[in-house]
């Protein structure tokens, strides 16, 4: 599923993230503050923060963007899309507090997850 209909490809994004991956040591402070920094770069470009998980549950992704950056009709502040090849695409309207918190439980829950920022026009759920 693309989240936007652009002639652009995730191959071309795959190294230009706009923040790095997760910290290396996942305290809650850093933890929160890498999240923060998710959250200003979400508000201001047409950016999408990914989530992918390696704890069994293969090939399942998460995305979370600004609605406004999308062609979804949906009356939220952010969208949540998963991914996940068991159940199929689920698209749920969320705010920035959720979006935090979200994100906050996969770093603290799931040590080899990892986050990465990139264009939303780049991004397809089926990417890895």
């Amino acid at each position: 599923m693309s989240v936007t209909d652009t002639p652009e490809s995730a191959a071309q994004h795959d190294s230009e993230t706009a923040l790095g991956s997760v910290p290396a040591l996942r305290s809650p402070t850093k933890v929160v503050s890498f999240v923060e920094r998710v959250l200003v770069e979400l508000r201001h470009e047409a950016l999408a923060a990914r989530y992918v998980t390696d704890l069994g549950q293969e090939g399942e992704k998460t995305i979370w963007c600004r609605v406004e950056h999308t062609e979804l009709d949906i009356d939220a502040e952010y969208v949540q899309i998963r991914d996940d090849p068991r159940v199929g695409v689920a698209v749920e309207p969320c705010s920035r507090a959720t979006v935090r918190k979200r994100l906050c439980q996969c770093l603290d829950h799931d040590r080899t997850g990892r986050i990465d920022v990139r264009p939303l026009a780049g991004v397809s759920m089926g990417d890895d």
